[in-house]
């Protein structure tokens, strides 16, 4: 078909009806299913995390910019996607990343980025988690494909939509239509490892025809309130004659898929794309690598993308950091429950508010353990406990410095002001004069930030701590102190932190 996009009118799908209703009868959708085959997008987008603000609760990151190609048949279940990213954080660079990929497999090719070039099979959870954006992205297919359920009258501040809820692949949805007949946003909710549960939603406008079907050509995203990405399209064509050729797979390449793994990426699509927006590939709950290193006498490291720490006392466990996702903490709970059937774990130290060093902190926290925080950050933690659990936290508060006894075992907990995070907090082990960090310094990886680096040997000076060994929520093993990054520093922009 050849491809016509205007300024759609507003008198295309609905009217609206004397007494003021918005009548959504009058839409015909499946004829829409009926008429779409497959559609090919091409825009440009910017991304944001805002779980990875400096200042807790703060604004989002801006993660990357990048051109998209989305080539998609929404009734085959098949989507191929090619991404040219502008990465800005947390590693400038540049990367493209191509998937192509049914219900269940797929395959990746990638250059650039952290892992350079990365071909092969496509991760299960991503596939679930592109799916799940692409029917949210475009609200007409989805209500051409789903089951209507119900439609109210929805007064706003401005004007009056009709929600209309939808269930579509056991999920429901949320879109509202204003009086045009167009909507103006979709939403559904997602599991997060925060917040257990929260909107992903998409607001859209300047609709467009495209051979006699809307489009919208503008899309703004959000998780709860939080901006996470804003798209501009430049071009929708309905059945594009190259369709079938760029959604071919050899299903002979593919590893098989995972169902459980794709549902899992489903259920939390905003998390996974986020990552990807930063550049990450890796979307697994990584419960299958979780083992205890023991990098000091009753010191373990558990190695991960992010890495935790144990320590170990005569009274008790306390861990540092709960990186990434809920699964992950309580494979790491049952793990020591076996290795320490004795001991529980009384302290989880969260080093800085940043999800992936504490998307896993809930499991934990369920299980008994203290909370230990910066001053800065508490009363971000206390929200989303207040929000989240049923049971009482206790939190202790740290300022410059504080000392924990409760192991039979001392650690010290300081304050590091980086402009990476605010609220930074490092753990120390006195007996061992061993310095846990997360992201300022990474032991044994090649890539290092020299600024945030600069800042956590400056807060090691200022308090005066007698450092022989570091180790890092990054990184492998251990680093004897004085370090020398030379040769594997990369720059980072400066940040203002924004006082509280």
């Amino acid at each position: 078909m050849s491809v016509d996009t205007k300024t759609l009118s507003a008198s295309v799908v609905l009217c609206i009806c004397g007494t003021g209703t918005v009548a959504t009868a009058q839409t015909d959708y499946a004829r829409f299913r009926d008429e779409v085959a497959t559609i090919r997008i091409e825009a440009t987008a910017q991304r944001f995390e805002p779980r990875q603000s400096v200042v807790a609760g703060g604004f989002p990151m801006h993660t990357s910019n990048y051109d998209v190609v989305a080539v998609w048949d929404p009734a085959g279940e098949r989507a191929h996607e090619a991404w040219d990213m502008s990465l800005i954080y947390p590693v400038p660079g540049s990367m493209q990343i191509a998937f192509t990929n049914n219900e269940t497999v797929g395959i990746r090719d990638q250059e650039g980025g952290l892992l350079g070039a990365a071909d092969g099979p496509m991760e299960s959870s991503r596939i679930g988690a592109n799916f799940k954006d692409l029917w949210l992205s475009n609200p007409i297919i989805l209500l051409a494909h789903a089951e209507e359920r119900a439609s109210s009258r929805i007064d706003g501040d401005e004007r009056a939509v009709e929600r209309i809820e939808l269930v579509l692949e056991d999920t429901e949805w949320l879109v509202d239509v204003d009086g045009s007949g167009l909507p103006v946003a979709a939403s559904t909710m997602e599991n997060d490892p925060h917040s257990g549960r929260i909107e992903n939603r998409i607001e859209f406008s300047d609709w467009r025809e495209v051979d006699g079907i809307p489009f919208p050509f503008r899309l703004e995203q959000f998780t709860g309130d939080q901006l996470v990405r804003r798209e501009l399209r430049s071009a929708v064509y309905v059945n594009p004659e190259n369709a079938d050729s760029l959604l071919a797979l050899d299903e002979s390449e593919p590893a098989p898929g995972d169902p459980a793994m794709r549902r899992w990426g489903w259920e939390m699509s905003h998390i996974i794309l986020k990552r990807a927006g930063g550049g990450n590939i890796g979307n697994f709950p990584q419960i299958d690598n979780v083992a205890f290193e023991e990098i000091a006498p009753g010191i373990f490291l558990v190695p991960g993308t992010h890495n935790n720490l144990i320590i170990e006392g005569p009274e008790g466990l306390a861990l540092v950091d709960a990186s990434w996702y809920p699964e992950r903490s309580a494979t790491l709970l049952d793990r020591a429950a076996e290795r320490w059937p004795d001991k529980a774990i009384k302290y989880l130290n969260l080093t800085h508010h940043h999800i992936d060093h504490t998307g896993g902190m809930r499991p934990v926290i369920d299980a008994g353990a203290t909370v230990v925080t910066s001053a800065r950050n508490a009363g971000y933690f206390r929200d989303i406990f207040e929000a989240t659990m049923r049971r009482s936290v206790r939190m202790i508060e740290v300022d410059q410095f504080l000392a924990l006894d409760e192991i039979g075992r001392e650690i010290h907990v300081y304050d590091v002001y980086t402009e990476h995070a605010d609220g930074m907090i490092a753990a120390y082990v006195p007996d061992e004069k061993l310095l846990f960090n997360a992201d300022l310094f990474s032991p044994n990886r090649p890539l290092q930030f020299s600024l945030w680096f600069d800042d956590l040997i400056k807060a090691v000076e200022w308090h005066g701590i007698d450092v022989e060994k570091h180790a890092g929520g990054h990184g492998a093993g251990i680093a004897a102190h004085p370090v020398d990054i030379s040769g594997h520093a990369m720059p980072v922009t400066r940040m203002v932190v924004p006082a509280r």
